[in-house]
Parts: structure tokens; C-alpha cells; sequence
């Protein structure tokens, strides 16, 4: 039974797969990201099909560069493992993995002889991977500096102290809020705070996979029990890792049917200053500006607080099908496997010069 559904999910895997162009029998670049039509994974998506048919329209294009999206970890990995079984085929692969559970597939095409560019995370406890000859390299934002930069950030301007609590509304499961997380410890330790006063300040809710409902859903129940066991006066500043988070608790403070009471949301917005995301959202963008769409409901409770976002450019799809054309044409890997697009902050006196996706 088992065997049947993996290969009814194989086939699903491949069908609902978006292409990008048609069969024209060159061998294939395939690029593979995780479905999505809104939020950095949409604009990733976006970037990777307007990219694929700049490519495309090239009549004498060595190779077919063809777009394929999976609506799960599982689906990627199995879409992978349908990449090994006609290898062939396939010249390369440009994948941007739902999490950390996609090296399995990594590993298979390692173990094919296909060359692989691994777009924004990292998957280093492979030594099947990291050893292969195949593995052009890995291209990512600086998800380290977006922890530094927003830590820094908390000191320089908001005099992030000690005996505080900072609230963090993480991302996933995979290297990327590890990475942020880690370039915003290093900077407190810069600053002279032990690994015991980080952890007694540090406050980590749940994973939100990166989604803006379930950020919401995270942050309602945080505040209902801060607020109601009295401790919310110990938070100052909120280190989201995305402006989907961001958004999820505006929206979630602006929603009239919340459990939350309006007392709850009134003390948050008195007692935070701050809160920081990264993306580039547009909306986070609007709402750094003052001149979101909803801007009065979330100026009810959050007109004294400040806002700003770090920069990671879903643009880096490119990248990555950039280096992989590089390593088909002449054999060139990425240096050091490891190609880091700096980011910046965005807040409200420089958000003029940021166009949103």
C-alpha cells in the first residue's frame, strides 16, 4: 500500500509541477521551487518563470530551462528522485529546498552524476553532498547578517538591555532562522552577554513555516498569556524572521473577531517600540511608510511603534541558474561553494529607495 501511494505521489509530483517552456529535446536545466503565489516564495517563483523564458526565447540556448513547483518537502524530494531516473536528460538542477528533509533527493541526484546549485538553504550534514564533485555550490542571502544587522539595530537605536526579553517569531525548520538566529546571538556576545543571558532573554515561539496565519495564530496565543500573567512589561523589542510574520501579527491586532481582548492589543502597541522583519515585502514596505491599505486598523495599536525590514532578494533564483550555466559551459563551481548576496536594512528613512515584491 505504502509502495503505491509514493509512486501515485511521483506522478502527482510531476503533474502539478509548473513548467516553464516545452519539450524541445535539448537537455534540461530543471528548476525546482516550492509552490507559492504570494509572500518571497511567490516572488522566487515569479523570478524563477520570467528567468526560464528570458532563456527560452533564446533559439540557439544550449539547453531547455524548464520551472518545476512541489506543494511539500516530500513531493520535492520525490521530484528529485524522478530527475535521477532519467538523468540523462537533465544537464542540471537549480533547487531551492522546502526544508532541511529535501536532502535526501540532494543526495540522490550527488549520487546520479547531476550537477546541483542549491538556492537559499544550506545543507551541510551530507558528507555525500558536500563531498561531491556534482555540487556546483549553494547561493543564499546573508541570512547571518540579517540576525547581526537587526541585533545591532536593537542596541544601537532601541538600547536592547540585558534584563529584557526580546520575542522572536521564527521561520522553519531549515538553516535559514538558525543562520539569523545565530548572527543576532553573535552580536549580543560581541557585547559582552554570556550565553546565560541570552537564553533567559531570548523567548522563541513556535515555528510558522513561514506562514502569516500561522504567525498570527503564534503570536495570539503568546500575547493572550503574557498579558494575562502580568510579564509583558519585560518585552521591548520583536525579532521577526520575515515580513510575512510581521504582517500576521498587525493583521492579527487589527482582526475584530481575535479572542484577544482590546486591552491586550492596547497594552502591547504601549509597551513595544519595535519590530523587525526581513524580505522586502511590499506591504512591509507600505506599512514602514505609514501608507498601507489598512494603516488606520493597525494604527489603532501599533501608531508609536516602529518598524523596519532587512532586504533578501528572491532574485537569487537567478543567481543560482546563473552559476549553474557557468558550470555547464566551462566546469566553474561556485568559489568556495558558497556565493552570500550582502542585505541592508529598510526603514523609514531610506524605504523610498526600496521597490517591494
Amino acid at each position: 500500500m505504502k509502495t503505491t501511494k509514493l509512486a501515485g505521489l511521483a506522478a502527482v509530483a510531476m503533474l502539478v509541477g509548473s513548467l516553464a517552456g516545452c519539450d524541445t529535446g535539448k537537455p534540461q536545466v530543471m528548476i525546482l521551487v516550492p509552490s507559492a503565489d504570494h509572500g518571497w516564495t511567490g516572488a522566487v517563483l515569479t523570478n524563477a518563470r520570467d528567468y526560464a523564458n528570458e532563456l527560452n526565447a533564446n533559439g540557439d540556448a544550449e539547453y531547455e530551462y524548464v520551472v518545476q513547483t512541489s506543494d511539500s518537502s516530500e513531493q520535492q524530494v520525490l521530484q528529485m528522485q524522478d530527475l535521477v531516473a532519467r538523468a540523462g536528460s537533465v544537464a542540471g538542477v537549480v533547487t531551492l529546498p522546502w526544508d532541511s528533509g529535501a536532502r535526501t533527493g540532494v543526495e540522490a541526484l550527488a549520487n546520479a552524476s547531476i550537477p546541483f546549485v542549491v538556492v537559499d538553504r544550506v545543507i551541510t550534514d551530507s558528507d555525500i553532498i558536500n563531498n561531491s564533485e556534482y555540487w556546483v555550490g549553494d547561493v543564499r542571502g546573508n541570512n547571518e547578517m540579517i540576525g547581526e544587522l537587526t541585533a545591532k539595530t536593537f542596541i544601537e537605536q532601541y538600547d536592547l538591555q540585558k534584563d529584557e526579553k526580546i520575542l522572536v517569531i521564527p521561520g522553519d525548520n531549515s538553516s535559514v532562522p538558525t543562520a539569523r538566529n545565530d548572527g543576532f546571538k553573535s552580536v549580543l556576545k560581541e557585547n559582552g552577554w554570556s550565553d546565560e543571558e541570552i537564553k533567559a532573554a531570548w523567548d522563541e515561539l513556535p515555528s510558522t513555516g513561514w506562514s502569516r496565519a500561522t504567525a498570527a495564530k503564534n503570536f495570539e496565543a503568546w500575547l493572550a498569556r503574557v498579558y494575562s500573567n502580568g510579564t509583558l512589561d519585560q518585552y521591548r523589542l520583536v525579532f521577526t524572521h520575515d515580513s510575512e510574520c510581521s504582517m500576521g501579527v498587525l493583521e492579527k491586532l487589527a482582526d475584530t473577531t481575535s479572542e484577544l481582548s482590546a486591552e491586550a492589543k492596547t497594552a502591547f502597541g504601549q509597551q513595544i517600540d519595535v519590530i523587525a522583519s526581513s524580505s522586502g515585502l511590499n506591504e512591509m514596505y507600505q506599512v514602514i511608510k505609514g501608507e498601507h491599505p489598512r494603516q488606520a486598523e493597525f494604527d489603532k495599536y501599533v501608531a508609536d511603534v516602529d518598524f523596519f525590514d532587512v532586504t533578501y532578494p528572491p532574485s537569487m533564483i537567478r543567481n543560482g541558474v546563473d552559476a549553474m550555466n557557468d558550470y555547464l559551459e566551462d566546469g566553474t563551481h561556485i568559489a568556495n561553494h558558497d556565493l552570500v548576496i550582502p542585505v541592508e536594512v529598510v526603514d523609514k528613512d531610506n524605504v523610498a529607495n526600496f521597490t517591494g515584491f
